[in-house]
This record gives structure tokens, sequence and C-alpha cells, in this order.
């Protein structure tokens, strides 16, 4: 079979795949995110200067870390507005609003 036969034929399949809904195993990608836009004043009683991380996905859930402008921190999932992230070996959610990064989440 010669190339130019072939690419049609194979063009054909991955289109039909797609179509069909068939997928390919997925390919974990690292995604890092980096702090930013936080007032350079910390204060813990008023909760500026730093990006808490969080148990759950929510502002009233237990703070279990502090990030600061510059920080990087990997970024495993999103639910809503809120990255989850990893703090000192484990994990937890920060607000997605203070984080830039290029995930597609």
């Amino acid at each position: 079979m010669s190339f130019r036969a072939f690419l049609p034929a194979a063009m054909l399949v991955t289109v039909a795949g797609f179509w069909l809904g068939a997928s390919t195993p997925g390919v974990a990608q690292y995604c890092e995110g980096t702090v930013h836009g936080l007032s350079g004043r910390y204060n813990l009683a008023t909760g500026s200067g730093f990006l808490a991380v969080r148990t759950r996905p929510n502002s009233s859930s237990r703070m279990i870390g502090q990030l600061f402008n510059g920080y990087h921190v990997e970024i495993f999932d999103r639910r809503g507005n809120w990255y989850q992230v990893e703090i000192g070996g484990s994990t937890g959610w920060a607000n997605a609003r203070w984080l830039r990064n290029d995930c597609r989440y």
C-alpha cells in the first residue's frame, strides 16, 4: 500500500473514532501554578497577604496551609473557582483567582 493510499484511510479511522466517542488513553500532564496578586502586607486576622489552602473547595473549610506571591504549586484538579494543590506533602484547595497557570482546567 502506498503512503497516499494509507493517509486517507488513517484519517478516516481517526475521524470515525472521534465521531463514535472512542477515546485514547489519557496522558497525565504536569500543571504548575504561580501565586500572584496578593497584598504585600500579611495579616492573618483579615486574611490578607496570603492564599489560604483549605481541606475542601470552599472558604469555610479548615485552613491547612498558606501560599504567598511567587510560590509555585502543582495543580491536580479544579472544582468551580478552586484548584486542588499540593502543599507540604498533602493536598488541599486554593482559590483559582490567585493562581496563574497554563493548565486547561
